[in-house]
């Protein structure tokens, strides 16, 4: 007869190639899933909502495995039907920015923006691309309004001090650094950007204190 330690090994060494059987049929049937989602989706007119609502979840899935090429597919399905969302535009921003089409992005953010006053990250987002973009002028209008809105957000007041830096309203970019880094007072390049603002104004004595607190922030 066989000790009990001696059964206990056996079906363990069993329930191995059991787990792998079951994984590759759970693959399999994801797969099929995945093909019969795709093939509805690129057959159907997507008129009713139920059809609708699995396009839309085929597109997130899409955005959040970052294939989002595939995703802007199924998102402007949805605009074509007349789908009206500012979540859906917002999301189709997101995807066209990743894909380096930043025309479509910036009018999917718009979009959004014009449906929903309150999707503050649409606003953000427009900010950003501008500042990429060397639209200073536009950063400062749309990061100004979400401004208005919420004064402690780090990330609105350093990018708005970034763009009056940019168009050298120096006054007005130590205002919004200051304010950043009364928020966040150990983010070592928002002193550094300080710095470079007062050196910009001939106030050296001003930018070396922030140069040097920022070279003890990056000490830490």
């Amino acid at each position: 007869m066989a000790k009990k330690s001696e059964i206990k090994e056996s079906k363990k060494e069993q329930a191995v190639p059991l787990t792998l059987r079951t994984q590759s049929v759970f693959l399999k049937l994801k797969g099929c899933l995945d093909g019969l989602v795709d093939a509805y989706c690129s057959l159907t007119k997507i008129e009713s909502g139920q059809a609708r609502n699995l396009v839309r979840q085929k597109a997130a899935t899409l955005m959040r495995r970052g294939q989002y090429g595939k995703a802007i597919d199924h998102y402007n399905k949805l605009v074509g039907q007349g789908l009206e969302d500012a979540g859906l535009y917002y999301n189709l921003g997101i995807c066209c920015e990743r894909e380096g089409m930043d025309a479509e992005a910036e009018e999917a953010y718009k979009k959004a923006s014009e449906m929903d006053k309150t999707l503050t990250d649409a606003f953000y987002r427009l900010g950003l691309m501008a500042i990429q973009n060397d639209d200073s002028k536009a950063a400062v209008k749309y990061l100004s309004a979400l401004a208005r809105k919420d004064k402690t957000s780090f990330d609105v007041m350093y990018n708005l001090g970034v763009a009056y830096d940019k168009l050298k309203n120096y006054e007005k970019a130590v205002e919004n650094f200051t304010k950043a880094i009364e928020i966040e007072p150990n983010y070592s390049k928002a002193h550094k950007r300080l710095g470079y603002t007062y050196e910009a104004m001939g106030n050296r004595e001003e930018a070396m204190e922030c140069f040097k607190k920022a070279m003890e922030l990056e000490e830490i």
